[in-house]
């Protein structure tokens, strides 16, 4: 087992340094200048060239790449993530001020999709080809379908501006208001839980009906085993390694829909905060928030590894 994550922890060290010089590049080979559109984003006007110069250097920007590069990830692994151009701000604190209410909705929409498709997947599975069946298999499909920009406009009109159940947008803050704070995310948190637990509906109910197939699921229904029993000590276990797998992978959605369902809502996360900071051209915010973003992936995806392992004894041994 100790094999097994070390190989996992080298892999992902590659993927994240990899990451690192797609995300330094990416701002590097985008047309204009960064620092130029900044300003023209703070509406200061005309700037001399002199001022300008000045901040290439106080950014960086006048060494050649390499030596960029090195300084950006030296700095940042020592805490220093630079200066935001645009707001001149420091900007692991504008992080660090999004973060827990980027953090709530990740929270919610996990809660989300827990509740809707791990049940609606098990129902399915073992009420195979009923009516029930087809109607959470269709909603299933729906959820995975409808992008989450169409969701949330259908949402926003039929629940704020139609019946008047929840605020449009904005984001109370949970020690301000606690009522309105969940007002305030349930919708948001509800369109990025969908799509994942239509995901999680599906390959619940497909892999289910593959452990319920076995040879073994047939001699414990033969020794008198309950079906409850049956399924609770012999099928899901097996049942979850495809679905912790496709956890992983959809996780990456769950964080680029946070992006656009922040800015839709108008909610001050880490979301809005690096689309505003793309509009401005301001790379230091944007290098930041990509990499943590990268980090985060990653992470999640090597929590799924373990669990992989920890479930199938066969992936250790290998």
């Amino acid at each position: 087992m100790k094999q097994y994550v070390l190989k996992r922890i080298v892999y992902s060290l590659l993927i994240l340094f990899l990451v690192s010089i797609l995300i330094f590049l990416l701002g590097r080979v985008l047309p204009g200048d960064p620092v130029q559109s900044a300003l023209i984003s703070t509406r200061m006007g005309v700037v001399d060239q002199e001022v300008i110069d000045d901040l290439r250097a106080q950014f960086g920007l006048d060494k050649p790449l390499h030596q960029q590069y090195a300084l950006w990830i030296r700095n940042f692994v020592r805490g220093d993530w630079g200066m935001s151009i645009a707001y001149r701000e420091d900007v692991r604190e504008m992080f660090m001020q999004r973060l827990p209410i980027t953090m709530e909705l990740f929270a919610g929409s996990v809660f989300w999709a827990a509740i809707i498709g791990f049940p609606f997947g098990i129902i399915s599975a073992l009420r195979r080809n009923t009516w029930l069946d087809a109607s959470l298999t269709t909603g299933a499909v729906i959820g995975i379908s409808i992008p989450v920009f169409w969701q949330g406009i259908v949402m926003i009109y039929l629940f704020a501006v139609v019946v008047h159940i929840f605020p449009p947008s904005g984001y109370v803050p949970f020690s301000e208001n606690p009522w309105m704070n969940l007002l305030s995310v349930a919708m948001p948190t509800f369109i990025l839980g969908t799509h994942s637990a239509g995901l999680i509906s599906r390959y619940v109910r497909s892999s289910l009906l593959e452990v319920l197939g076995q040879d073994y699921i047939r001699t414990a229904r033969a020794k008198g085993l309950t079906e409850t029993a049956v399924l609770l000590r012999h099928a899901v276990k097996p049942a979850l390694i495809p679905v912790i797998t496709v956890i992983g992978l959809d996780w990456g959605y769950v964080v680029a829909g946070s992006f656009i369902v922040e800015y839709m809502f108008a909610i001050p996360g880490l979301g809005r905060m690096c689309m505003n900071a793309i509009f401005a051209g301001d790379f230091p915010v944007i290098q930041a928030t990509l990499i943590m973003v990268a980090i985060n992936i990653v992470a999640v995806n090597f929590m799924v590894d373990l669990l992989y392992g920890y479930l199938d004894p066969r992936v250790r041994v290998q």
